[in-house]
């Protein structure tokens, strides 16, 4: 680990659209830190520290409460669905992943992408980044990355975006993707993915100048 890596105390949170290139911003600034990246690691992680294998947590993480689309409107019939959602398996996966973000936090350096953790840790514990992107390049990468048209990469986009929304909103007190839930928003359609990073970078670095003043 790098000495920049030793001196940050933060985590950093990415929260991102689908086909923003989230990810890839993520793992290019825990690399240039020269600390853990969150991603399949994270995976790994909570399957070791739950017990639940890998295939369960890569399927059920990050998923919606189905049973909110039954909602009726009725105070406590709703109440009772809310209830049942508990035993979902996309929550037993948030219970065991979000025991594994707070240990991650407790230690005090890294990047996650995803899963709700700017949620999960507290303001002083990390740095909430969103990153997002024009229709176009998001249609472009998503198609390319998944050899699949333009039409059903739109559609993907859409799904995931959705659940996503589902899923942030339901386990944080801010809504996904509104600058009240991050502390920096950035565009990789404006930037470029190196430029996202560079930014993140030099926020970093002022960050830990000021903490040193």
């Amino acid at each position: 680990m790098t000495d920049r890596g030793n001196r940050m105390k933060k985590i950093i949170c990415i929260g991102r659209e689908y086909g923003s290139g989230g990810r890839e911003i993520g793992e290019k600034l825990a690399a240039a830190l020269g600390v853990p990246y969150y991603d399949k690691l994270l995976i790994k992680k909570t399957a070791l520290e739950s017990g639940l294998s890998e295939e369960y947590i890569a399927r059920t993480e990050e998923s919606p409460v189905k049973n909110f689309q039954f909602l009726s409107g009725n105070l406590y019939a709703d109440m009772a669905v809310m209830n049942n959602t508990f035993y979902l398996e996309s929550q037993i996966t948030y219970n065991a992943e979000k025991k594994v973000i707070e240990q991650i936090g407790a230690e005090g350096c890294g990047v996650i992408v995803g899963r709700c953790a700017s949620g999960i840790l507290p303001e002083d514990k990390r740095l909430s980044v969103f990153i997002y992107a024009g229709k176009a390049d998001k249609i472009n990468r998503v198609s390319l990355r998944n050899g699949i048209s333009e039409k059903d990469a739109a559609g993907r986009i859409r799904r995931v975006d959705r659940m996503r929304r589902q899923f942030f909103d339901f386990y944080s007190e801010t809504p996904w993707g509104q600058p009240e839930s991050y502390d920096i928003m950035l565009s990789s359609s404006h930037f470029g993915i190196d430029g996202c990073v560079d930014i993140l970078l030099n926020s970093i670095r002022q960050t830990e100048a000021a903490v040193n003043e």
